[in-house]
This record gives structure tokens, C-alpha cells and sequence, in this order.
């Protein structure tokens, strides 16, 4: 009983640790790549079918390919470069220190 409850606490120290660790390097690099991927993705969408949110883009033939991959995200994606920003939102240094 005594050991279990030792093994539970250790395992339980453990990730906790692992996860300070993590935030302490890690978490800002996954955060930049995952926003990265996000302006890319925006990017690649906006070039295939930028026609659907008003932006005159005439696709190539293989672009036009790719269509039926992008089906399943089209409505999310045009939600989300659509929506209302402020124009300062997406700054990764919002305070300027004099």
C-alpha cells in the first residue's frame, strides 16, 4: 500500500517536472512553429481559392487539383481570414520599451 502510494507520488513529481521543463524551453518554440504552420496554411489556402473570398486569383490546373483536399477545412478557414482583427493582434511585441 505504503509503495504504491510512493510509486503514484514519484510518477506524479516526474511530470510535473517534465512539464516545468518543457514550458521552461520548449512550449515558445511549439507555439511559433504552430502559428508558423497556421500564416502558411492561410497562405496556400488564400493562392488555391482565394477566388471564394473575393480575391481575384486565377488558379493553375494543378492548384485546381488540389480542391478536393481542401473541401473538408474551406468553411473554417474562410471564418477564420474573414473574421474581424485588430490590427495589432497578431504582434509578437505589442509594448515598446524606451
Amino acid at each position: 500500500m505504503v509503495v504504491r502510494m510512493l510509486r503514484r507520488w514519484w510518477r506524479e513529481q516526474r511530470e510535473a517536472l517534465v512539464d516545468f521543463l518543457y514550458g521552461m524551453t520548449g512550449h515558445e518554440f511549439a507555439l511559433h512553429a504552430t502559428h508558423l504552420r497556421a500564416d502558411l496554411e492561410n497562405l496556400f489556402m488564400l493562392a488555391v481559392v482565394g477566388d471564394l473570398i473575393g480575391v481575384p486569383i486565377l488558379p493553375p490546373y494543378y492548384a485546381l487539383r488540389l480542391v478536393p483536399f481542401l473541401v473538408p477545412g474551406l468553411d473554417a478557414w474562410k471564418r477564420r481570414v474573414l473574421r474581424e482583427r485588430h490590427p495589432l493582434e497578431n504582434e509578437e511585441f505589442d509594448l515598446i520599451e524606451m
